[in-house]
């Protein structure tokens, strides 16, 4: 259904479903890097894709940010918790998150140990 490139991977997906205006106008998506960064970006910023598409750029992803861990459809009302490989936990509300553009790197939400990485999150 998707074409990759190669070195790249599926990080993570969500479902729209068809004919919501409702949420493409006001949902958000949020992205989760693996050295402690975070976003969110407005879905209207993405446009559609059919099958056989090659995906959009969703963020600036470098040495500093790490690579993306987890994305998902969010509202303002919820909290992320994130948990790094080596045990170290925070839980936010996702509006402290800054919104940004697709391809920028976002801010850092967790402060991690050397050698640490984010290594999952969830949505409360």
């Amino acid at each position: 259904a998707m074409r990759l490139r190669k070195g790249d991977f599926v990080a993570g997906l969500d479902i729209i479903k068809a004919g919501n205006k409702e949420q493409m106008a006001k949902g958000k998506l949020l992205v989760v890097m693996d050295k402690g960064f975070a976003k969110q970006t407005a879905l209207k910023e993405y446009k559609v894709q059919k099958r056989g598409g090659s995906g959009i750029k969703t963020a600036k992803v470098n040495s500093k940010t790490g690579q993306i861990i987890a994305i998902r459809l969010i509202s303002e009302e919820e909290e992320i918790l994130a948990l790094s490989a080596k045990g170290q936990m925070i839980r936010t509300k996702i509006s402290d998150i800054r919104t940004a553009g697709r391809a920028t790197s976002g801010v850092k939400i967790m402060r991690l140990k050397e050698g640490d990485k984010v290594a999952g999150m969830v949505i409360l």
